[in-house]
């Protein structure tokens, strides 16, 4: 056999043995769903024993990195690594039920209405304490897509805003 021939083989049996290991699969995007305590706990290892790192609010983005049993290793948006509970994870967020949203006094006295999920996107419209948005169940880290009693459709930051069923 050939040298060249042998390490092609060699590469092939590596590539198809680290495909069969556990957990080394691409990452999957997977959603945190409502829950009756209105959060998911991620937790430092695949049991309701181990200790929470934090909570979870339904519409976070996971990536799947992982599995044990009914478990399921994550990687939120910051990097933050740890286990949820897959019954309270899907490849969609569903909202069960339409909420609202009302914006938080800030220092500035208003909140930026965004075109996209961050501050690098340009701004729709200021909006001031009290004012009522509606929520379709969007979110991406700690941003969420709103839409005002007008229809007009943006992204503003959760820090700023308190949930109202």
């Amino acid at each position: 056999m050939t040298r060249r021939l042998f390490l092609a083989l060699l590469l092939a049996a590596a590539t198809l043995a680290t495909s069969l290991v556990p957990g080394t699969a691409s990452a999957q995007t997977v959603y945190v769903q409502d829950t009756d305590d209105g959060y998911l706990n991620l937790r430092r290892g695949p049991s309701s024993k181990q200790g929470i790192l934090m909570r979870l609010t339904a519409g976070t983005a996971l990536q799947i990195t992982g599995a044990q049993g009914n478990w399921r290793q994550v990687i939120l948006p910051d990097g933050m690594r740890g286990w949820v509970h897959g019954r309270y994870i899907a490849q969609q967020y569903f909202a069960q039920r339409p909420y609202s949203f009302v914006v938080r006094r800030t220092s500035d006295g208003y909140l930026n209405m965004r075109r996209g999920p961050g501050t690098r996107f340009g701004i729709i419209r200021r909006l001031h304490a009290g004012q009522m948005l509606l929520w379709n169940g969007v979110r991406d880290g700690n941003w969420t897509q709103v839409q005002l009693p007008d229809g007009t459709n943006g992204w503003a930051s959760l820090k700023y805003l308190t949930a109202v069923n």
